[in-house]
């Protein structure tokens, strides 16, 4: 495994593993992988020379895809969309119905509706409370996943290349 990057693009790069099997080879391999319980979510069309494989990441997880190119495997990630899109729906879908709740609790005190009385309505700091936080939450769980996920790919592509070199 070529581990001569610098800091700042091993943030970005993956390995490549350098070998001399044949393209249905290392797919074999990586199909008994799978079946032995190492390689998670492997999908592979046969005749193509790429294969995915689950790249856990938190909170959200990647696709590691493997492509075979003359002697090289060369690594990628991409993250799924599918989950990303619902956590982001439900953080903006959720601060709404939570304006009327809070609104009926706080009046409920008793000294709520004392101290702040007609001069400010609960929405002028709720909004600001809840809606302002949305993008800091969102950042902070991709660039969480991506590290993630990541490190996990790390791992996948050390167990495959140790299975190859075998």
């Amino acid at each position: 495994m070529e581990s001569e990057l610098s800091n700042e693009e091993s943030t970005y790069q993956l390995p490549k593993i350098k070998t001399e099997m044949s393209d249905s080879a290392v797919f074999k391999t990586l199909l008994k992988m799978s079946k032995s319980g190492k390689l998670a979510g492997y999908k592979h069309i046969s005749g193509e020379r790429a294969a995915v494989v689950d790249a856990h990441g938190t909170p959200f997880d990647s696709d590691l895809v493997i492509q075979y190119s003359e002697e090289d495997i060369c690594f990628s990630l991409k993250m799924r969309r599918k989950f990303p899109a619902i956590f982001m729906a439900l953080l903006v879908v959720t601060v709404w119905p939570g304006l009327p709740l809070t609104d009926s609790f706080m009046f409920s005190l008793g000294w709520y509706e004392r101290l702040m009385g007609e001069s400010i309505e609960t929405w002028m700091w709720y909004l600001p409370m809840t809606v302002l936080p949305i993008p800091f939450v969102w950042k902070s769980a991709i660039k969480k996943s991506r590290a993630s996920a990541r490190q996990h790919a790390i791992e996948t592509i050390e167990k495959i290349q140790s299975t190859l070199k075998a």
